[in-house]
């Protein structure tokens, strides 16, 4: 009888073993494995080591569908397909990815058949992107002309070498779309500004403002700053430090708004180019000059952006500024009487409309005496020169509300000796921001308010006011006079009195003188 002993002997072959990937591509290695030993086996494939040029060792997701391994007979030959999932963060390089093919049963001391060694050359891969973090940032903020309003934004390089990205601004053009340029466009005057922000995981993060920008801007002649962020006085773009591969960067977006911009939603868009350039150059793998096709576009305003990951280019973000603010407009100002007696009170009707799109609260709403217009526009008020003041707790828009023509709301002049020119002031504190704050002031019909007799009043206010301490004052320096008089009698008769005790006296010691 002859006991012939099982040889075990697997060959696997794949159709390539350089290949050229880029982080987070997939890869299906068609894999081939043939049995020739002398019986059936059943075996195993193993992921062995990954490793980099330098020698450290790397985890990969691989996947190898062991639920299609069988057993294979004699001469049979099996076909798999292998994943090779590149992870996302791979830094460019040599990696070298072996598998272990292995019987089911031991063979001159081992299990191993074969390896398959795979040389894989992962390819430079550049992608900047440029993230708002929603549960810190968000992208839609309400305010008001003449405002400051900061955006914190993720600026990531996502390639896998080091990268030196510029910040460059674009607003909708004339035409009502995105701009290829940079540029503000319609919102010439407003103007935005950069800075990175450090230890922003702290609880005190620390805002540096970008070098170079305005009034102080960089100079040809000027070195290339060594750190931070700057504007480039050779391109004239901001050019953030150079970030290594998949590290991140916070920066604020500063913009201040105009004094005199329209009441409207406006949009201003950021977009991180990478120092490689476009996808049109071999740059950045999904920017593009339009903005077609951003991650962040929304044009129908309904939430749900125009583009979807990762067919949509992530280099922008497209940022919202709604501007509300109330506009106080002073309709109409009607008195009455404009002549009564002193101290009677005659009142003036005021018609206050808000032209704004925002309601306006706690206006004050005061009689200024005695001030031209163009000095309370330039002063304010003084103190001394309210003659009257109301608070209103709310005014509201036309159209939310609001009324066009709305009810008058009367104030009170307490009747002051002479003539006065009197202005109704609204918001006379300039609490309010508003995007007019010239149409505040108001001078009543003709401007004055006066007593019965006018000028009369005043010689007679006058009169009455300072006559009784002139008598006053004067009976007091008559007492003073009358006092010193008797004091200076007095004074005579004592003296008198003295002088003829003197002279007695002398006559006295006369007559005792002996010789």
């Amino acid at each position: 009888m002859t006991n012939v002993i099982q040889r075990y002997d697997l060959q696997a072959t794949v159709p390539e073993t350089i290949l050229d990937l880029y982080p987070g591509q997939p890869y299906q290695m068609n894999t081939t494995i043939e049995n020739l030993g002398n019986g059936a086996d059943r075996f195993d494939v193993t992921i062995d080591s990954i490793i980099d040029s330098d020698g450290n060792s790397h985890v990969w997701d691989i996947e190898i569908p062991r639920i299609l391994f069988g057993e294979l007979d004699r001469d049979e030959i099996g076909e798999y397909q292998i994943i090779i999932n590149v992870p996302e963060k791979t830094l460019a390089g040599q990696y070298t990815v072996n598998f272990n093919i292995y019987s089911e049963e031991e063979y001159e001391g081992s299990k191993l058949r074969d390896i398959i060694s795979l040389k894989v050359n992962i390819i430079e891969f550049h992608d900047m992107r440029i993230t708002l973090d929603p549960s810190v940032e968000s992208k839609i903020k309400t305010t008001a002309p003449s405002r400051i309003v900061r955006f914190t934004l993720n600026v990531t390089n996502f390639g896998n070498v080091p990268d030196q990205p510029t910040i460059h601004n674009h607003t909708i053009d004339a035409a009502g779309g995105w701009g290829v340029m940079p540029g503000m466009n319609t919102l010439s005057n407003w103007e935005i500004k950069f800075a990175l922000l450090e230890d922003f995981d702290t609880e005190y993060p620390i805002e540096n403002l970008c070098l170079g920008q305005s009034p102080d801007f960089l100079t040809l002649s000027e070195p290339i700053p060594s750190e931070g962020c700057y504007l480039s006085a050779q391109t004239g773009a901001l050019t953030l430090p150079m970030m290594e591969a998949y590290t991140t960067l916070q920066i604020v977006v500063i913009v201040s708004i105009a004094p005199d911009a329209a009441l409207q939603n406006r949009e201003i868009g950021i977009k991180a180019i990478s120092m490689h350039g476009s996808s049109d150059n071999g740059g950045d793998y999904d920017e593009t000059p339009g903005w077609e096709d951003s991650c962040t576009l929304d044009t129908n305003k309904d939430g749900i952006p125009d583009n979807y990951k990762p067919d949509c280019d992530n280099n922008e973000q497209i940022l919202e500024l709604r501007l509300r603010a109330p506009d106080l407009e002073i309709l109409e100002v009607t008195t009455g009487a404009k002549k009564g007696a002193i101290g009677e009170m005659l009142s003036v009707s005021v018609k206050i409309v808000n032209r704004g799109n925002a309601h306006a609260t706690d206006v004050n709403v005061i009689l200024c005496k005695d001030q031209s217009p163009s000095n309370i526009k330039k002063n304010g008020c003084d103190e001394t020169n309210i003659v009257y003041r109301q608070i209103i707790k709310a005014i509201m828009p036309i159209g939310a509300g609001g009324l066009e023509n709305p009810d008058p709301i009367t104030l009170l002049y307490m009747v002051e000796a002479g003539n006065h020119d009197v202005v109704v002031v609204v918001d006379a504190d300039n609490d309010i921001v508003e995007t007019d704050e010239t149409n505040n002031i108001m001078r009543i019909p003709g401007g004055e308010l006066s007593s019965t007799f006018g000028t009369g009043d005043v010689i007679i206010d006058v009169i009455a006011r300072y006559s009784v301490p002139t008598i006053i004052l004067g009976a007091t320096f008559s007492l003073i006079g009358v006092a010193g008089y008797v004091m200076y009698g007095r004074r005579l008769d004592a003296l008198q009195a003295f002088a003829e005790k003197t002279s007695l006296m002398s006559k006295n010691d006369d007559e005792d003188t002996r010789f």
